[in-house]
């Protein structure tokens, strides 16, 4: 039996997708850049110029995780060394960290056990004079008396803009039937004074763009991932040559932007937003330049629902109010603008179609209905189609289409083609 999310659960997650504060929710991580002169190389580049000892598997590996929806976030289910994660699964930041049993003193709360290298027998130490610790802006110049003979150290942002420092070490990771030599970092400090759990994960998977993240480190440079709407049954991430589209449905395909924005404040995968329109193709003078801010759209696992930028976001509200007309009611919250009865959501409510191009190749995704409104209450649903202007910077510049959109929808990331290719799915199914 389907178990869809509850009324009190999408509540929170609409406060946490609007509140500029880190209070409570998963909506902000930032990572904490160091930049510096290092090449752009990724880890197994590394381990092979430099013959570390800790040695990654520089063939590509077929790597696959099954996903489960926690309260706005899906999480990844593997194991480190012999002890068993749940760690949430994040392309907009690189690093693979879990909580090491050492963390102090304001560590995440989580339901498994913390990780120890003193039980392990396959976990190592990265130090200073390891290549791969300057494979990734996550990783910390080495100063102090222990020179670059030091352990390799590791700091980033976490989710709820929660700092988190720690050391590099590298350890078995089984995924399935594959195992694999990762580097992840272990999480020793953080300043998470409030309390705050993971939804229950002990870590975060990264997929993006840099050398640390699960996708550099295993090879292959494409993975994919379908995104179910039940509580219950589990769906798959794909790394490497298993990555692919499933079936005969059709598919579109989108380009990866080659120009992020200077000094991005995240490593994520942006396709370049042209147009939008909502239902009838009356949607077409937003400026190019307003849904371009931050290099385009943003498209990220983690984050719950869609953002536009104010311009592209005012012109969306519009159109659909004049679409929807006297059918609109009264929100039941403050930050939603737009709603209408549940029974009026698959009736009237256009399909959202966004537009992508970057001048040689395009592509179009359309968002049903039920995947960018949602149920807030027990007669009312609204739009979560926010308005960046609400967040704290640089959300407040930045257009995103998060997960909530992309369920039901199996998207592979083909990073050698620089595109990102979506197909309708029943994504419990795969």
């Amino acid at each position: 039996m389907r178990k869809e999310m509850t009324t009190s659960s999408i509540f929170l997650l609409l406060l946490c997708a609007t509140t500029s504060l880190a209070t409570c929710c998963s909506c902000f991580r930032i990572e904490l850049n160091h930049v510096d002169s290092k090449a752009n190389l990724t880890a197994a580049e590394h381990f092979r110029r430099a013959g570390s000892r800790a040695q990654l598997r520089l063939e590509s590996l077929v790597v696959t995780a099954p996903l489960t929806l926690g309260d706005g976030d899906y999480i990844a289910q593997f194991t480190i060394g012999s002890l068993k994660v749940h760690a949430m699964v994040d392309t907009m930041t690189n690093l693979v960290w879990t909580q090491c049993k050492t963390c102090r003193p304001h560590c995440f709360q989580q339901e498994l056990d913390f990780y120890d290298l003193s039980m392990s027998t396959t976990g190592e130490a990265v130090y200073c004079n390891d290549s791969l610790c300057a494979a990734g802006y996550e990783t910390q110049p080495c100063t102090g008396h222990h020179g670059r003979a030091g352990a390799c150290a590791v700091r980033t942002t976490s989710d709820f803009a929660v700092d988190i420092a720690g050391v590099l070490l590298t350890e078995e990771f089984t995924f399935g039937s594959t195992e694999a030599k990762i580097a992840f970092g272990c999480i020793t400090e953080t300043n998470n004074v409030m309390g705050l759990h993971l939804h229950g994960a002990s870590g975060v998977l990264g997929l993006g763009k840099g050398a640390l993240s699960l996708v550099s480190q295993v090879g292959g440079n494409r993975f994919s991932y379908c995104l179910t709407r039940d509580h219950v049954q589990s769906s798959s991430l794909f790394v490497g040559p298993s990555a692919g589209l499933h079936g005969d449905a059709p598919f579109e395909s989108a380009p990866l932007s080659l120009n992020p924005p200077i000094n991005e404040p995240f490593h994520s995968y942006y396709l370049p937003l042209a147009t939008v329109t909502v239902g009838e193709p009356d949607l077409d003078d937003i400026p190019f330049e307003a849904l371009n801010l931050q290099g385009g759209l943003i498209i990220d696992i983690s984050y719950p629902f869609m953002l536009l930028v104010d311009v592209a976001y005012q012109e969306v509200r519009q159109v659909m109010s004049r679409k929807l007309g006297s059918s609109l009611v009264p929100s039941p919250v403050d930050w939603l603008e737009l709603c209408v009865a549940h029974s009026d959501v698959r009736r009237l409510v256009p399909p959202l179609e966004l537009h992508f191009g970057d001048g040689t190749r395009g592509g179009h995704w359309t968002i049903p209905p039920e995947n960018y409104w949602t149920p807030v209450d027990i007669s009312t649903s609204c739009m979560v189609v926010l308005n960046s202007a609400l967040m704290a910077s640089p959300l407040n510049k930045t257009s995103i289409i998060g997960n909530y959109m992309q369920q039901d929808m199996h998207i592979l990331y083909d990073l050698d083609n620089q595109e990102v290719s979506f197909q309708p799915a029943d994504c419990s199914s795969i």
